[in-house]
């Protein structure tokens, strides 16, 4: 049995479960599995991750075990999945990479933001303890 390419993925963000939910759409071959950042498991699967870094930027372990992070999943998962394969080429240049990067951050600030504060009302969201 081959091993599946695992995402981490921040449950509790509606932005990262319509992430997972395209992908689920792209991912035809079942490839892929999905976890959730607050599975304690996932920290005993894989103990090299802690939830705190996880919690800041998106994480993704290959079927080889090499963990990648950041913009680096999105260029991963761009060069694996054929739908998007096509524009693999966008990400061979130094500055398609710098523009990948600075796509991520400016989705990942997003997200921490949504996370943070309603966009609807302004009010800042309580934390849920774990």
């Amino acid at each position: 049995m081959e091993k599946k390419i695992t995402l981490l993925y921040d449950s509790e963000c509606t932005l990262c479960v319509r992430f997972k939910k395209a992908l689920e759409i792209l991912d035809n071959q079942d490839r892929m599995h999905y976890r959730s950042i607050y599975e304690t498991a996932v920290y005993f699967d894989f103990p090299e991750l802690n939830q705190a870094e996880c919690e800041e930027v998106v994480h993704l372990i290959d079927s080889e075990g090499k963990i990648y992070r950041g913009s680096e999943v999105i260029e991963f998962l761009i060069k694996q999945f054929p739908g998007v394969k096509k524009f693999s080429w966008l990400l061979e240049s130094d500055s398609a990479k710098k523009a990948m990067d600075v796509f991520y951050d400016q989705i990942n600030d997003m997200r921490i933001m949504k996370k943070r504060k309603c966009f609807r009302c302004g009010k800042s969201h309580k934390k849920k303890s774990l």
